[in-house]
């Protein structure tokens, strides 16, 4: 027997529960990114763009899309896939002569059902001045701290795009912590060069 005959209702109610399940799991999976506990702050962003630019230069917030070419520059060059959209990055520039100087970038990225806070910062040749962990959700602090470390990662600072490349092909295998870090690390320090390769 058909079931809108047998229950007149069912055209109604089915919609209906489909609906209500639907919110149920997105509260749910809203619910377990909350798991995470609050975000702990190992270093404030302005203590870190210090450390990452160079003193007396003039720093300027740039707010700007990633052209197609600068996307197929780090493709082909890096084998880094960037994505062609707005990007918010910190220049340096020499007061003087108004030549770049450096560069740095702050993002936030999923970790498990979190976020990783980090910044990267490069200098005029492209050497990763440093890298930092600026924050991270609680139930994960431990995998950073006994691993990767937080603030300041010494194991970056000074290291060419190439160098950093091979770093981050080292660490594939590495632990969850290790290896996400290494790749958020390797994407941000070949866009900010993208972005010089344009402000130059």
């Amino acid at each position: 027997m058909n079931l809108a005959i047998r229950n007149p209702f069912a055209w109604f109610f089915t919609p209906l529960l489909a609906i209500v399940l639907t919110l149920g799991f997105s509260q749910s999976a809203y619910a377990h990114k909350g798991h995470a506990g609050s975000m702990i702050t190992f270093m404030k962003t302005k203590a870190a763009l210090k450390e990452m630019l160079p003193s007396g230069a003039k720093i300027v917030k740039r707010k700007q899309p990633l052209k197609k070419d600068a996307v197929e520059w780090a493709e082909k060059n890096y084998g880094v896939d960037l994505d062609d959209k707005v990007y918010s990055y910190y220049l340096a520039t020499d007061k003087q002569s108004k030549a770049v100087a450096g560069a740095a970038y702050v993002s936030k990225v999923t970790y498990r059902h979190g976020d990783l806070k980090l910044a990267v910062g490069i200098d005029a040749d492209q050497r990763v001045t440093q890298a930092a962990i600026l924050g991270i959700n609680e139930k994960y602090v431990v995998d950073f701290d006994g691993n990767v470390g937080t603030g300041l990662i010494a194991d970056y600072a000074g290291l060419t795009l190439t160098a950093l490349i091979a770093k981050t092909d080292e660490l594939a295998s590495s632990d969850k912590a290790t290896r996400e870090f290494a790749a958020a690390v390797r994407d941000a320090a070949v866009l900010l060069a993208a972005f010089m390769r344009e402000a130059n």
